[in-house]
């Protein structure tokens, strides 16, 4: 599955430059585990039923749209695009949630 970015800050949990996003080290680790599996996905079922992944599709209460689970206090806000051949997702941002 491709992987695109919407949110700048989330482009560079990837890079070298994670530091300049201020997140927990953990955050960032975890963050690109997760990245990592949805690029591993055949298709947008795979990460609905992934139950390690934290896929939820309805969000929560501040991102209406799909999220996956970072840890407690964080997740990723995600668009699935399962009409494209190959299945993209692009990533919206991080939430830290209250």
């Amino acid at each position: 599955m491709e992987v695109d970015f919407d949110d700048e800050r989330a482009a560079l949990i990837e890079t070298d430059r994670a530091a300049e996003t201020r997140l927990p080290v953990a955050v960032i680790q975890t963050a690109r585990q997760r990245l990592t599996m949805m690029r591993a996905a055949p298709d947008g079922r795979a990460l609905r039923n992934w139950k390690s992944l934290g896929f939820n599709a309805a969000g929560g209460a501040d991102r209406p749209g799909p999220a996956v689970r970072i840890n407690d206090r964080w997740s990723m806000g995600l668009r699935l695009d399962d009409l494209d051949s190959p299945t993209k997702v692009t990533v919206t941002g991080l939430q830290e949630q209250r």
